[in-house]
């Protein structure tokens, strides 16, 4: 993978990050939930998730741009 591939997968592994922080911070504050709950606990449990199967389809994606 050269710089370029190699910058942009940083990029937007970071932004991942990035995005998942203010998604989970506002659907905390959209839907109420209180810190420290079973609520809170389950919304983070379930953006993880989504944010971890994004960033599996982006490195599967790389990787394939590498033939």
């Amino acid at each position: 993978m050269n710089s370029k591939e190699q910058e942009r997968k940083l990029t937007l592994d970071l932004m991942i990050d990035e995005k998942f922080v203010e998604i989970y911070f506002l659907a905390k504050e959209e839907f109420e939930i209180e810190n420290n709950t079973a609520d809170e606990q389950k919304l983070y449990d379930m953006l993880g998730k989504f944010r971890e199967l994004l960033k599996k389809k982006c490195k599967h994606h790389f990787e394939n741009d590498e033939d």
